[in-house]
Parts: structure tokens; C-alpha cells; sequence
């Protein structure tokens, strides 16, 4: 008994090591050097989603970043639990005339802030500083970010939202993006309901739509032969063609991307239920997509879609 004791112990420390740890990536232009706390780090180059720094221990931590012929960047980061995604800008040219302030992060760390993303769900494209980076972590951090109002776009299926970003010096603004509901939340500032934003400025703000519907999506793939077995599995679950929604778009005029939904639901809470079943059936990121429809005085056709018991 004393024997199952201390395995359950040991079981119990090893877990808790487990999770006093997070992972840094760290996305920025080709040949970085990565330093943790002033050690050189081992991180593994995993191309499309950066450097990984795993298993770093929860806390405060100071990362430093090189590349020969290149003004160092140095900042603070404070690892969670949850995976970083860190995103580093290009760097500056290394100053060769002997003027070296800025390079040993005199001024420059006087006037910077710092920018935190989170996003439901987890995975979105985020558009800031003329970059557009794919989210693929729980939270994404752009570090040594200039004073000041910056605007910042994320898009999830088809759902655009912007919101400005106040920067302030040595703070980091937190900035929460739910695209369940449509909102952004910054730290400190009352919630935001932004509509579909587009890029132009000037532009006067879009008005209420006056008919929502809702669409559950349960497939975002470029494999188009991953199709025809999610249809029919939705068929399985009560999901008839004619409730199922094919979007077909062009990523970045690359790369064809697939969405496959199933609606129109006429409510969210309905929605989020079919969501819940969904998910219960396989589809695990199944997630509720709002759109704009033509409103109708007409009743329920026979086939409108209800949530299965």
C-alpha cells in the first residue's frame, strides 16, 4: 500500500512538472539566433510555424534575439501554460558608425509596448503591420511594438473583424477575439462589437444586419478527398445534403481551401447546440459561424434544421 502511495506521488510531482512548462514559437525572418535569459537556446525549426522553444518553465522570462548584421531585439515574455506564439518583425541593420544606443536597447525599449492576442477559436489569420500570420497557438505576441494607435484585422471563416490596439510604453495590451460573438475585448477598455470591416479608411460604419443566421462549420481543409467522407458523416449523424453548406475560397491565390458547414440554424443557442452534438459525434472543431441572410415572413419550411435530442 506504502509502494502505491509513492508511485501516485511520483505520478502527482511528474504531472505537476508537466505543467509549470509552456512552448515558445518564435516566426521571424530566416537565420535567428534565439537566447533565453541570456543563454544560447535549443530550439527546434519547424519552417511554416518558426522556432520552438519547448518546455519553458512558467514565469518571466527575457528572450534575445540575433542575426549577424543586425541590430539585436531583446524583450520580456511571460510563459503560460498555454503555447506562445511570438512574432518578430524584421530587424534593423546593425550600426556600424559607432552610435551603438539603440543596438544595446537604450531608447527604443523606452518607447515600445507590447501586443497579446487570443482568439476563439484558437486559430485565425491576424493582419497587423502589413504582415498576415496565421494564429496557431492559444496566444500570439508581438513584442517591442512603437507607442501609439495601431490597427490590427483577424478573419475566421469568412468573419472579419478589426479593432485599433492602443500601445502604451512597457505595457503589454491584451487584446481577446471572440468569433462566436463578434466581439474584441482589450484589457481595460469596455468590449467592442465590431461588423465585417473592410480596409478603406474613411469608410462610415456598416449598420446592424436585420436577419442573422447561423451556420455551424466543421471542416476547414485543402484536401479536397477529405470531403466526401465528412458529407457523409454528417448525413449519419441526421444532417441531410440540402443542411450542408460547401464554400470553396482561394487562400492567398494559392492554395484552394474547403469550408464545410451545416445550417441555416435561426438561433445561437440552437447553434451552439448543434456545435455540442457535433463535436460529441467526431467533428471536434465544430464552431458557430454568424451571417447575414434576408430577413422572411414566411413560415418554417418542413426541413428547417433542428438540434438532434
Amino acid at each position: 500500500m506504502q509502494r502505491g502511495h509513492l508511485i501516485s506521488i511520483v505520478v502527482f510531482l511528474g504531472i505537476a512538472a508537466c505543467a509549470a512548462a509552456g512552448d515558445l514559437w518564435i516566426k521571424g525572418e530566416p537565420g535567428l539566433e534565439i537566447f533565453l535569459d541570456g543563454q544560447r537556446a535549443l530550439v527546434s525549426d519547424n519552417g511554416e510555424y518558426g522556432l520552438l522553444l519547448a518546455g519553458v518553465t512558467t514565469g518571466d522570462h527575457t528572450i534575445r534575439v540575433e542575426k549577424s548584421g543586425f541590430v539585436p531585439l531583446e524583450f520580456f515574455v511571460a510563459v503560460g501554460p498555454a503555447s506562445n506564439q511570438i512574432v518578430v518583425g524584421e530587424l534593423g541593420p546593425e550600426i556600424t558608425d559607432g552610435v551603438q544606443g539603440a543596438a544595446d536597447g537604450g531608447d527604443r525599449e523606452q518607447l515600445v509596448g507590447t501586443i497579446e492576442i487570443t482568439s476563439d477559436p484558437s486559430e485565425c489569420n491576424v493582419k497587423f503591420a502589413g504582415q498576415r500570420i496565421l494564429k496557431t497557438q492559444p496566444v500570439m505576441t508581438f513584442p517591442n511594438i512603437p507607442v501609439g494607435e495601431h490597427k490590427v484585422w483577424f478573419e475566421s471563416s469568412g468573419t472579419v473583424l478589426s479593432t485599433s490596439v492602443n500601445v502604451q510604453k512597457g505595457e503589454t495590451a491584451q487584446v481577446r477575439v471572440d468569433f462566436r460573438d463578434r466581439r474584441i475585448a482589450i484589457a481595460g477598455e469596455a468590449s467592442d462589437v465590431p461588423e465585417d470591416d473592410s480596409e478603406v479608411e474613411g469608410e462610415p460604419p456598416a449598420t446592424e444586419p436585420e436577419c442573422i443566421e447561423y451556420w455551424v462549420e466543421v471542416m476547414r481543409t485543402d484536401d479536397p478527398e477529405a470531403i466526401e467522407p465528412a458529407r457523409s458523416a454528417l448525413e449519419g449523424q441526421g444532417f441531410p445534403l440540402y443542411h450542408q453548406k460547401l464554400i470553396t475560397i482561394e487562400d492567398d491565390g494559392t492554395l484552394p481551401v474547403y469550408k464545410l458547414r451545416v445550417g441555416p440554424i435561426t438561433r445561437d443557442n440552437m447553434a451552439r447546440r448543434v456545435a455540442g452534438l457535433l463535436k460529441h459525434g467526431g467533428f471536434k472543431t465544430s464552431w458557430v459561424v454568424p451571417e447575414e441572410c434576408q430577413p422572411s415572413s414566411e413560415p418554417k419550411a418542413k426541413h428547417d434544421l433542428i438540434p438532434l435530442p
